[in-house]
């Protein structure tokens, strides 16, 4: 199908970001050229951001190690006493976070408990206890609103990140606390970096997507399977429904015409953005939107589709592919997606990995072979938030005992949503109060009381 003008900027600008090793290429190494200028000329703290950039992007493998080998050292002179200016610019962005964030923490940082940030596990004596931290954008209110050091003196910090990329300040601000701290994430390339650059973090091989409640996500008896293809996926240019519709709209042409239902919330588009795309590429009759439903409608839409679909190219640990599995989809999902790495979570029992100039066929052949697949039943034996507990209390551990500190219980399983952590059994809430008023206790007095960054702060993306 011929893309209409309206799309073509886009497809230029993905094209460049993506596809185009020269232009990848250019791009990592003038901006590597540009971070080395800015260092020279003394504005370090733009240099640190434009590197943590240029690793998330990874448009040259030359330029990724440079960023690595840089930070590696610098965070290791920083740990030993020395002082090189990267420390100073966590501590800045960390103040930063705090003056521009929403209105609602400002006045009551505490929102973040229970939620945001929730107890698994209350400290026994000697015997720490547990916090897990989700939500990249969160890593540094946390750390600006409350006391982490008196925290982290009962409580190991467990932080699970939103997003595929883990060079990013939100993060590596924590490598200048002198206690472990542990990162979910199962991403080859994330956990070679935090190996790499040799700071206080703890791998943890488990992930965001892992806590799903799949109680919601079980089949009702005697539902049908009315809905031919599912998206859940925000309205953001990232999520590329146009890429999307203009498959159906091949389909739709070669007498395919599919059920299709979207599932979405503004996250940089509107709805109307979306449903403007898809009447464009002539498929706005076949698609039904949902906007901002609640986590059991959306159980209820998957309990009614017969196959899910992916179709960005970078992602964080992406909740829809597990919350598709549980309730029996088979997903398909981008090939390539984020820095490549085939999720085992997508396999012969799953799923599939299209392309784009397959989708469309993938989609057929999912649709007539879907009995065959077992989702759920893999997603049950491989990934249940159950399983996220168990690793996640193995890795901290580890830890504690190779520190002489003992460890005798795990931590309670959680689970996730869009908005919110919450615990497996409800009751944990009230089990974990007495922390919750340690941490309230913990709140700093004044969470701006750090400078503003001396140098200009670029407008970047959070998910570049």
């Amino acid at each position: 199908m011929t893309v209409p003008r309206r799309f073509w900027k886009r497809a230029l600008l993905e094209y460049l970001e993506y596809d185009s090793s020269v232009a990848r290429w250019l791009i990592a190494v003038g901006g590597a050229l540009v971070a080395i200028f800015w260092g020279l000329a003394g504005q370090r703290d733009r240099k640190f951001r434009l590197m943590c950039r240029l690793h998330r992007n990874g448009g040259s493998v030359a330029v990724t190690r440079w960023v690595e080998r840089t930070i590696g050292k610098l965070t290791r002179l920083e740990r030993q006493g020395h002082s090189t200016g990267l420390f100073d610019f966590y501590d800045r962005h960390v103040a930063t976070a705090a003056h521009e964030a929403r209105p609602d923490l400002v006045r009551d940082p505490t929102r973040m408990l229970g939620h945001r940030v929730l107890v698994v596990k209350s400290p026994q004596g000697r015997e720490r206890g547990v916090i897990v931290v989700d939500y990249s954008y969160v890593f540094p209110l946390f750390d600006a609103f409350f006391d982490l050091a008196a925290i982290a003196e009962r409580y190991a910090i467990v932080l699970e990140p939103s997003w595929r990329g883990l060079c990013s300040e939100d993060l590596l601000a924590f490598s200048r606390h002198p206690y472990p701290v542990f990162v979910e994430t199962i991403e080859p390339r994330d956990v070679a970096f935090l190996e790499a650059i040799g700071a206080n973090f703890v791998v943890v091989p488990t992930a965001a997507n892992w806590w799903v409640d799949f109680r919601k996500m079980a089949s009702q008896e005697g539902a049908t399977r009315d809905i031919d293809v599912i998206m859940i996926a925000g309205w953001y240019e990232l999520k590329r429904h146009w890429r999307f519709f203009k498959v159906l709209a091949d389909l739709k042409r070669r007498g395919h015409v599919l059920k299709v239902v979207l599932v979405g919330y503004p996250q940089g588009m509107t709805l109307a953005d979306i449903e403007e795309d898809a009447r464009a590429l002539g498929v706005h009759d076949i698609v039904s939107f949902f906007q901002s439903v609640n986590g059991d409608e959306v159980g209820r839409l998957l309990q009614r589709s017969k196959v899910s679909v992916l179709w960005s190219r970078k992602e964080g640990a992406n909740r829809s592919i597990v919350e598709s599995l549980f309730a029996d989809v088979p997903i398909i999902v981008r090939d390539g997606l984020s820095y490549g790495y085939r999720y085992p979570y997508i396999n012969d029992m799953t799923g599939r990995f299209a392309s784009e100039h397959n989708l469309g066929d993938v989609i057929l052949q999912t649709l007539a072979e879907r009995d065959r697949f077992r989702p759920r039943e893999w997603a049950l034996a491989n990934m249940t938030c159950q399983r996220a507990a168990s690793l996640v209390s193995e890795a901290v551990r580890t830890v504690a005992v190779s520190q002489g500190e003992p460890w005798t219980t795990g931590i309670v399983t959680k689970v996730v949503m869009l908005d919110a952590q919450a615990y497996w059994d409800p009751a944990d809430r009230v089990r974990f109060a007495a922390d919750y008023d340690f941490l309230r206790s913990c709140l700093r007095p004044s969470p701006h009381a750090t400078a503003r960054p001396a140098d200009p702060v670029l407008q970047l993306q959070p998910t570049d």
